[in-house]
């Protein structure tokens, strides 16, 4: 009957729309049996559905968390599910301070001889504007500056690995703001931006570092990828108005479940870029492929002076060029 054609014709649309937002699927078959890969912002979202899954390769996880006793609760979890008797780590981490950042990194480079893999994922969206301990807005902090230092204090741990990546967790967002925006929110944490530019430079900003250091370490073993997980169903949204009311959250619900990721689509691209054994590096990597990120990312002159400047930023940390 007609009715049956149109519910059918309807359900294909609808179908034919999820699988278009559900995005790339994760084919390698690599296994990490052994290996040490740090994620931070494990304990929810993108996070937590990658401990799942590096888990299920063997991977030996450090579970860099904010909240301990949220970290424990996901080691628990993790150790039911491992049936590779992968070692799990809990260990604290607060990306907005430095001291933290610094001691963390010295622990990790105390414990391990090497490490495969860092995964700077955590991050926030939408945040208020408010400075950090070390004087920085909390979402460029967080976002940029954080996994900045992270990473710069964890490469001699890395090197020592035979093979060895940074991924870092961009967004789409990068693409919606400019030079002007990236240079002016740098230079001034205090002036009034919009929470949508901050997290936009945010973005951008860990896209040209991306592409920087890659280039930095162009004859070492560590690969450095940008890596855009899509739209995903996460606490990131936490501050966000339409969707922290639960009221306004339960309105788009019906539309979220066929255009936003669930955790474990979103950690595809993830994965895959820590699996695949492509040995592209300085690029951005979107549905578990390589894509263009935007022009101004592409620039390698801007990310050039751009890792010079958040080095000035910085100058208190890394006092000489063999920092990095």
């Amino acid at each position: 009957t007609a009715a049956c054609c149109n519910a059918l014709l309807t359900g294909a649309a609808l179908y034919g729309i999820y699988r278009y937002f559900y995005g790339g699927i994760c084919r390698c078959t690599t296994r990490l049996d052994g290996l040490v890969i740090i994620i931070t912002g494990p304990t929810s979202g993108i996070g937590k559905a990658l401990s799942f899954l590096l888990v299920e390769r063997g991977a030996s996880l450090v579970l860099a968390c904010r909240d301990l006793e949220k970290g424990n609760q996901l080691k628990n979890k993790l150790k039911k599910y491992n049936s590779n008797n992968a070692k799990i780590f809990v260990k604290q981490l607060n990306l907005q301070s430095f001291s933290s950042i610094i001691k963390f990194a010295e622990d990790i480079n105390s414990t391990f001889n090497e490490i495969y893999a860092l995964v700077n994922n955590a991050g926030v969206f939408f945040h208020e504007q408010k400075l950090t301990e070390d004087g920085f807005d909390i979402t460029f902090q967080v976002n940029y500056l954080g996994p900045f230092v992270l990473t710069h204090h964890l490469l001699k741990t890395l090197k020592k690995s035979d093979h060895a990546r940074v991924v870092n967790v961009a967004s789409e967002a990068h693409r919606t703001v400019n030079v002007y925006d990236l240079k002016a929110i740098t230079k001034c944490q205090t002036d009034f931006r919009t929470h949508y530019k901050a997290y936009g430079v945010s973005k951008l900003a860990l896209v040209l570092f991306s592409r920087q250091l890659a280039k930095k370490l162009k004859n070492t073993n560590i690969l450095v990828n940008a890596v855009n997980p899509g739209n995903v169903e996460t606490a990131i949204y936490r501050y966000f108005p339409p969707l922290c009311n639960p009221f306004l959250y339960a309105l788009q619900w019906p539309v979220r479940t066929i255009v936003v990721k669930r955790p474990h689509q979103g950690a595809q691209s993830l994965l895959h870029s820590l699996l695949t054994s492509n040995r592209s590096t300085g690029q951005y990597i979107s549905d578990c492929k390589l894509a263009l990120p935007s022009s101004i990312a592409l620039n390698d002159s801007l990310a050039e002076e751009y890792y010079d400047l958040t080095m000035q930023l910085l100058s208190d940390i890394f006092t000489t060029e063999s920092d990095c």
